[in-house]
Formats: structure tokens, C-alpha cells, sequence
């Protein structure tokens, strides 16, 4: 994420096509509080364009960066377990980069944002894709339920 991609006006973040999956550009929301946050570390360092989120030397964090703290950060909260092993050995852990994008969109999902945002937001093609999350939340099916009067 670079600094210039943020719009703190309109409470968005661009995502260039060569940081997306599907090789397409899009906007994000970003929350107030967080916005809030960033004017003030940027503030705070003096910044105004770059890389947001950088390494000790000024450089961008690679992806194989983040997922290295995120694990440490997840490690320390007694939240990480390996569930598995790859083809070539290696563990397998709870808690990855995919783990926050689920967690964001089944949340989302819960407090009845509409599919449809909740789909732009994530930059899926497809609605069906969207949808699988939708069948992660059993909550909200028994909230349907218990709303319809249904025994």
C-alpha cells in the first residue's frame, strides 16, 4: 500500500491491478478510526508519499514479511496452531493473512452489510464466491430463523 493510494477524503484506499488476484484494479473502504490513525502517523513521520507499511530500512514489507509477524503476533496471543503439514513437510497454521480477509468478510456478513458491498469490498467476481462465506455463518441463519417465527 502506498500513501498516494490512500483518499482520506472519501474514506477509500486504490488497489493497483498488480496488487489484486484478479489483475484488476479497485477501491476499498477504509473505516474512520483508521483513517484517523494513519493521518496522525504520517503526521507524526513527516510523510506524504511511499510505501505505508515499511521495513526497518525504508523499504515496502513483503508479503513474506507481514505473514511472518502476523504469526509472531498470533503466536504471542496463543492463537496459532499448526492443523496441518504441505507435500513438502511444513506446517500449516490457523492464523494467516486469509484467516484477517475471512474473519473481515464473515463479520461483515453477520452485521448484515449487503452481499453485494461486501463482494466489491473483497474484489470477487463472482457473487457465488461471496456466498460460500455467507454459508460460515450459522448465526445468521439461526437469527433468520428466530426472527421468522420458525420451530
Amino acid at each position: 500500500m502506498k500513501i498516494e493510494d490512500l483518499d482520506f477524503t472519501n474514506g477509500f484506499i486504490r488497489i493497483p491491478k498488480q496488487n489484486t488476484k484478479t489483475k484488476e484494479s479497485r477501491t476499498a473502504r477504509i473505516g474512520k478510526e483508521v483513517l484517523s490513525d494513519l493521518k496522525a502517523l504520517l503526521h507524526l513521520e513527516k510523510r506524504k508519499k511511499g510505501y505505508l507499511f515499511r521495513s526497518r530500512q525504508g523499504k515496502k514489507l513483503t508479503t513474506r514479511r507481514i505473514q511472518q509477524i502476523l504469526h509472531t503476533y498470533a503466536k504471542r496471543a496463543g492463537i496459532q496452531k499448526v492443523y496441518a503439514y504441505d507435500k513438502r513437510g511444513r506446517p500449516l497454521h490457523t492464523v494467516s493473512p486469509h484467516t484477517l480477509r475471512h474473519t473481515h468478510i464473515v463479520h461483515a456478513l453477520l452485521n448484515k452489510v449487503p452481499i453485494t458491498g461486501v463482494q466489491k469490498q473483497v474484489g470477487h467476481k463472482r457473487l457465488t464466491t461471496t456466498q460460500i462465506y455467507s454459508d460460515l455463518a450459522p448465526e445468521e441463519v439461526k437469527e433468520a430463523y428466530d426472527k421468522a417465527g420458525f420451530e
